[in-house]
């Protein structure tokens, strides 16, 4: 008897730890491209970065990732089209606490701040406001980015920081 009731906390010890494993997500970033619905090219740089695509006093990161959907436009700033655009910075799970200081403290500051976007296993992801359709947030602007912002919240962790606009 004494063996069974051990046996079952092993097993149910088990399957609570094995839960809530699995309700981290861990993609790679390969999966960041795959996921992206029809019409949206998705692009994994992982050296050589443009500066332009970091937010402003923000670290390098470990890998880029840019979408853009040529297929969609939207009226931006006046009468210019532009197609729907967003681009991704992913850091190291480890410096998770040392970029939400970072943040924080970024938050007084206008524009190409950095912004936290969602976390995995092994990525924090961060973007700015200026790299979320290059800064329009129109209505039409916002709806254009659905898609891909629906499909990329299946892959990450979006938690509760406390940011200013979270």
């Amino acid at each position: 008897m004494k063996t069974l009731f051990q046996l079952f906390v092993i097993t149910v010890f088990f399957t609570l730890f094995n839960r809530c494993d699995k309700n981290e997500p861990n993609p790679g970033l390969d999966d960041f491209c795959t996921v992206a619905p029809a019409g949206w090219d998705c692009e994994i740089i992982q050296e050589n970065f443009n500066l332009n695509d970091i937010p402003k006093n923000t670290e390098q990161p470990m890998a880029i990732i840019k979408y853009i959907n040529r297929d969609k436009k939207f009226t931006s700033f006046g009468s210019t089209e532009v197609n729907p655009s967003l681009i991704l910075n992913f850091h190291p799970i480890a410096k998770k606490e040392e970029l939400i200081r970072f943040i924080r403290s970024q938050q007084i500051f206008s524009w190409c701040i950095p912004i936290y976007y969602g976390e995995t296993k092994a990525y924090f992801i961060t973007t700015s406001p200026c790299f979320i359709n290059g800064g329009s947030f129109s209505s039409d602007a916002n709806l254009a980015l659905a898609d891909l912002q629906t499909a990329l919240k299946s892959l990450i962790l979006v938690a509760n920081y406390d940011f200013i606009g979270q």
